[in-house]
């Protein structure tokens, strides 16, 4: 499912579809999570944040540009309290590459991580992971 902010018009469906598809070949192409942020600034994203419940992702770019794009059907339920160790641990997992998405995304939807937020500009690259009552940090490394 995609969504263009934008005024719709066949050229600028276009720019959106190509940006989707630029978008995808990061993620195909990435080696790790610090390839993949690489790449994804590389080709203009600023940032990006995932809404774990419906699995949204929306994109932006520096000239106010968004693609949004989601691939669940229904949302899932996320516990009301934020369990930073279980967030920590299943991010490991995840760059240990001992599970995959999917899992990752169930690991930290189960830790109560709403929503979690990608900086890929400035000097501190980062993620930001966030629940009710707290968040969790961690920088990209280079």
């Amino acid at each position: 499912k995609i969504v263009w902010n934008q005024h719709k018009n066949e050229s600028s469906i276009t720019i959106y579809m190509d940006k989707l598809s630029q978008i995808h070949t990061c993620y195909q192409s990435s080696e790790n999570y610090p390839d993949l942020a690489k790449k994804l600034s590389q080709i203009g994203i600023t940032s990006y944040t995932v809404e774990v419940a419906s699995g949204s992702t929306l994109y932006r770019f520096p000239e106010g540009e968004n693609v949004f794009h989601s691939e669940k059907a229904t949302a899932i339920t996320i516990p009301t309290e934020f369990n930073k160790e279980a967030t920590i641990i299943a991010i490991r997992k995840s760059q240990n590459k001992e599970i995959d998405y999917p899992m990752f995304m169930e690991e930290i939807a189960a830790a109560g991580v709403r929503f979690y937020e990608a900086t890929l500009t400035g000097n501190r690259k980062r993620v930001t992971y966030y629940g009710m009552n707290g968040n969790y940090e961690e920088e990209i490394p280079h």
